[in-house]
Formats: structure tokens, C-alpha cells, sequence
């Protein structure tokens, strides 16, 4: 019976030690730890990507602002060789000067000060 009991303290202790060597020693630990690792590169991935589409998002609403921005100009350059071919450059060149306040030379000019405000 003695004997039986030893036998039965060494089977436990071999098996204790087989199930210490799968979890500390074995395939669980590798399972673990790549299990782990996959976990955290598809978090940065996920991470890398959400920032990517915001990138993506703010660059495509710059890219219209500024196509927007391209055909204002376009179309002003084409009014202004438009006015550079014509015979009114003269008239253009008047009209521009009178916006900004110039006057000719010989010229008299008066201030209204009655609707001063």
C-alpha cells in the first residue's frame, strides 16, 4: 500500500510537471505570445489606417477648395486677356485708376460732405 502511494505522489508529480512545462515551457506559451502579438499589430494596422483615411478625407476637401480657387482664377486671367486684346484697354485702364480715387490733371473735383455720417 506504501508502495502504491509512492507510486501514485510520482505519477501526480510527473504529471504536475508536464502540465508546468505546457504552460511555462510549451505550446501555450507560444500560443500566448503570438496570439498577443497579432492582437497588437492588427491594433496599429486598424490605428494606421483610420489616420490614413482621415489624411485622405482633409487632402480631398483641400484638393476642391483649391480646384475651386484654380477656376476663379482661370476665368478672371481669361476677363483680363480678354480686356488686353480689346481696343478699350485705355477705358479699362481709366476705370481701374478711378476705383482706387485717381484723377486726371486737368480735372476739378468736388467732396459731397452732406451725407457724411
Amino acid at each position: 500500500m506504501y508502495v502504491n502511494i509512492m507510486k501514485k505522489n510520482r505519477n501526480e508529480k510527473k504529471s504536475n510537471k508536464k502540465s508546468d512545462k505546457k504552460l511555462f515551457g510549451g505550446k501555450n506559451v507560444f500560443t500566448i505570445i503570438s496570439g498577443i502579438f497579432l492582437l497588437a499589430l492588427f491594433v496599429v494596422f486598424g490605428i494606421s489606417t483610420i489616420n490614413q483615411h482621415k489624411d485622405i478625407s482633409r487632402l480631398e476637401s483641400q484638393k476642391e477648395e483649391i480646384s475651386a480657387e484654380y477656376e476663379e482664377q482661370t476665368q478672371e486671367n481669361k476677363e483680363l486677356q480678354a480686356v488686353l486684346d480689346s481696343d478699350s484697354l485705355d477705358d479699362y485702364i481709366e476705370q481701374k485708376a478711378r476705383e482706387k480715387g485717381y484723377v486726371k490733371s486737368n480735372e476739378i473735383v468736388f467732396y459731397d460732405i452732406s451725407s457724411s455720417k
